[in-house]
């Protein structure tokens, strides 16, 4: 069972008592530029990269192109373009760093990778499969209350780590105001007027007017108003 009232009072941040797998799951090294931490165990970030294809080929990349190939997650030329640059949807420039790649590992030694090989799911796919593995894959969603009360309530992460790994395996980046909107109406976090929630003082088809004369015209549509059970208006006497 979900601890609920805990979940509530953390209004969105990471449980401080989840278990040590999550932890591992969450930050387990991940394939792409800046994706998690550097692939090349030496690097602390990704401010040491190459920065041109060519730079590949100096005596300085050595060490990046023996550790980032020893990678269990690099297992092809493309994963080594993903991992290197930001720009490796580009068509043209991917392939001047396939060849870039190609002269390094002819340069420095080692197998030349054809880049057809598939990496193993386990190792480089999906965060969100571990944390969702009781869920069919239909199921899980960003908008389904079931699977992210339980990542939130039940595996203790934040709203933004849950928008992380559905970003993780979705074609489209997932917003956290998606993720905040599925667990307010999940009743897990509380509702605030400037970040999660429409105003709800909304009173059915409003509209301001300015005019010329400085003068500012209110219209309400009384109709609207009669339809909603929410609003109730007060008659003053004349």
């Amino acid at each position: 069972m979900y601890d609920i009232q805990n979940a509530r009072r953390r209004d969105g941040d990471a449980a401080e008592d989840r278990s040590e797998r999550v932890d591992e799951i969450l930050n387990r090294p991940r394939l792409g530029y800046e994706e998690g931490d550097p692939l090349p165990e030496s690097f602390k970030d990704y401010g040491g990269y190459p920065e041109q294809p060519n730079d590949l080929t100096t005596p300085d990349a050595r060490q990046f192109v023996t550790e980032l190939f020893a990678s269990p997650l690099v297992t092809s030329i493309d994963d080594a373009i993903e991992e290197t640059t930001p720009v490796a949807n580009n068509r043209l420039i991917r392939r001047e760093w396939r060849e870039a790649f190609h002269r390094a590992v002819e340069l420095f030694g080692g197998e030349s990778l054809d880049g057809d090989d598939e990496r193993d799911e386990n190792d480089a796919d999906s965060r969100l499969a571990e944390l969702t593995g009781d869920y069919p894959d239909d199921m899980v969603t960003p908008s389904n209350p079931l699977v992210v009360s339980a990542l939130y309530a039940g595996h203790g992460l934040s709203s933004e780590e849950i928008t992380e790994v559905f970003s993780d395996d979705s074609d489209r980046q997932v917003e956290s105001d998606e993720i905040r909107a599925t667990l307010r109406n999940a009743g897990l976090i509380t509702a605030t007027e400037s970040t999660d929630s429409e105003p709800s003082h909304k009173l059915g088809g409003t509209t301001i007017s300015f005019r010329d004369g400085g003068n500012t015209g209110v219209n309400i549509d009384s109709e609207a108003i009669a339809r909603d059970p929410t609003i109730s208006v007060e008659r003053a006497d004349k």
